[in-house]
């Protein structure tokens, strides 16, 4: 089996009992052992052939959990954050803080927090910050699992996004459905969009999705669980049935995150 990087990990394994809002869409997400220690994420992921992860902080209180688990292993274990736009420039001061505290690489922007789509100019202080500190942007696409208004994950935003800041990594997160379409577009249209297919178990991911990881965006999309939503084991068996391109999956398991993150990871 080709050892892989998760493209997302939630923290909200550090405190399994708060994924239960979820319980609608990921079934049995309440039951999801909580992880204690960095050495026992790293075993969990091992055992479905992870060898390093992208591990976003959900929650203040987790920061320093993954600041010292990515001073403990550099090259297995990167911090990505949610952020809130709405808090302006007290929010981008925290990002300069995490990222120099806590090694934070990335981060994360989920549209239906704040119903307002990606083209809006209260995110566009974020992507400047971003290409600034040389950092990824991760931004839900599709409808979203809390039920909230999904029109603002629409990909298509990130067409006009991609368009003036051509710097900028961008990371689609989920699978973009029911916009299917107009995510592969877009991520075809440009060169610094990239896709991690995450909170969608295998299984469901469309045709469509499957035939542009083995073909034109073969170098642009991520493998990714976003756990606990999708449990490693199951990600890993699901992939297996669909058979992926050989030529496809070094870089859908490891290579394409290595690029969006500009990540040295070590995935042995």
């Amino acid at each position: 089996m080709q050892r892989a990087i998760d493209s997302l990990v939630n923290s909200n394994f550090l405190a399994a009992a708060k994924s239960g809002a979820l319980g609608h869409l990921f079934k049995g997400i309440q039951d999801r052992p909580k992880i204690e220690t960095a050495d026992d994420l790293l075993k969990k992921l091992d055992e479905a052939a992870i060898g390093a992860a992208v591990v976003s902080i959900m929650d203040p209180s987790h920061a320093e959990w993954v600041g010292r688990a990515h001073s403990q292993y550099p090259k297995k274990i990167l911090p990505a954050m949610i952020v809130n736009p709405l808090d302006g420039m007290d929010e981008i001061r925290r990002i300069v803080h995490y990222h120099e505290e806590f090694g934070v690489r990335c981060l994360r922007i989920p549209p239906f927090r704040y119903l307002l789509p990606p083209t809006d100019r209260i995110y566009w202080p974020f992507y400047v910050k971003a290409i600034e500190l040389d950092i990824a942007v991760s931004m839900n696409v599709g409808m979203p699992g809390p039920r909230q208004p999904g029109w603002v994950q629409n990909p298509i935003y990130l067409d006009e996004v991609a368009f003036h800041f051509p710097e900028l990594r961008l990371i689609m997160s989920h699978c973009g459905q029911p916009w299917v379409d107009e995510a592969i577009s877009t991520i075809a249209h440009w060169d610094n969009i990239y896709m991690s297919c995450t909170s969608v178990a295998p299984k469901y991911w469309p045709p469509q999705l499957v035939q542009f990881i083995n073909t034109r965006g073969r170098e642009r999309m991520m493998f990714g669980t976003e756990y606990p939503t999708v449990p490693w084991g199951r990600a890993r068996d699901e992939i297996e049935s669909l058979c992926l391109r050989e030529e496809a999956q070094p870089l859908f398991f490891a290579e394409n995150a290595r690029r969006a993150y500009k990540w040295d990871a070590d995935i042995g």
